[in-house]
């Protein structure tokens, strides 16, 4: 190797973990903005991050779950379900705040459920996430009336949930919610004794109960604070939208579970960061915009997310066996 070369691969920037990554959304950003005039104009850039705000916050507590080698399915079920039920009590005079309030504690109540049948009953989470997804996308379509609600008391969009969904100038307050949970989530998972149980618990779990994690907590937590997130991804969507279709989340699974996989989390658990999610949400937003803007017709488009997915994860797979030879 040349003197140059080796000053190269000395630089910390190519030493950093999601480098590779945020090499995959620069291509994709190039390529956009050579394939169409409009994808690098403000307003579409400003769209591309807003869009990214569900899936985003989703994301996070999907990352902290993948990471103790679990899975939940149910994430676009909850995300639907407790938006509907916050809708329908707006809509019926309830106060917003305690909408959101319930909204989730929704969320939480499912997550906690999902790990403890996870944990506790031994049952497979794939499964578990499964039948909650369909239960609660039940409960949906039910508390709805197979109808969306848009309507609400006059007033009610003024309280702070619906404000959720304002802009501070031209930056979405939405987003700049997202940027404070990325934080938070950051320092969580890399500065607290949780974050570093999460790694344990799905890295090995053996060992971490022979260290002395319980590791059956970490995970019901873990399923906790992604439900709980999910609900409020929701509460977002209410905000914005001032209205909740009732297929709202459907789908959304799948772009979240992408979004973690593409950024560096492993299926086999004990590896991820919450920087990797947040340039696999991105993305996933970056491609959508971008075949819409292309034309690409909607039939297509969630074929072509179903091929992100699959390669995400034979990249994972084709990294763990490395990770294996090399110990």
């Amino acid at each position: 190797m040349s003197s140059r070369a080796k000053q190269l691969s000395n630089l910390k920037i190519f030493k950093f973990r999601e480098f590779g990554i945020l090499m995959v959304l620069v291509v994709f950003v190039v390529l956009l903005s050579v394939a169409t005039d409009t994808f690098l104009t403000s307003t579409n850039i400003i769209n591309v991050v807003r869009q990214t705000v569900e899936i985003g916050i989703m994301a996070i507590g999907m990352t902290f779950v993948i990471i103790c080698a679990e899975i939940d399915l149910s994430i676009g079920s909850i995300y639907g379900c407790g938006a509907m039920i916050a809708a329908y009590m707006i809509k019926g005079g309830s106060d917003p705040s305690l909408a959101f309030l319930v909204a989730i504690l929704f969320g939480l109540g499912v997550g906690f459920l999902n790990g403890f049948l996870s944990t506790k009953a031994r049952m497979p989470a794939f499964i578990v996430t499964l039948g909650t997804m369909q239960l609660f996308r039940s409960f949906t379509y039910g508390i709805s009336g197979g109808y969306a609600i848009s309507s609400f008391p006059e007033g009610a969009t003024d309280s702070w949930v619906f404000r959720m969904g304002d802009y501070i100038g031209p930056i979405p307050v939405q987003v700049i919610i997202m940027v404070i949970l990325f934080i938070i989530a950051h320092v969580v998972l890399k500065k607290t004794r949780f974050g570093f149980n999460v790694i344990a618990s799905g890295g090995n779990q053996r060992a971490a109960q022979l260290g002395g994690i319980n590791t059956n907590r970490i995970k019901t937590a873990s399923f906790m604070i992604c439900g709980a997130l999910s609900a409020f991804a929701g509460m977002i969507s209410i905000a914005f939208l001032k209205s909740v279709p009732t297929g709202a989340g459907e789908g959304r699974e799948m772009d979240v579970i992408a979004s973690v996989i593409l950024g560096g989390a492993s299926m086999a658990g004990g590896r991820g960061t919450i920087l990797g999610t947040l340039i696999g949400a991105l993305i996933m937003s970056v491609v959508k915009n971008g075949m819409i803007l292309i034309s690409i017709p909607a039939y297509y488009q969630k074929g072509f997310i179903g091929v992100i997915l699959i390669l995400a994860v034979l990249m994972d797979t084709l990294l763990n066996k490395r990770d294996k030879r090399g110990e």
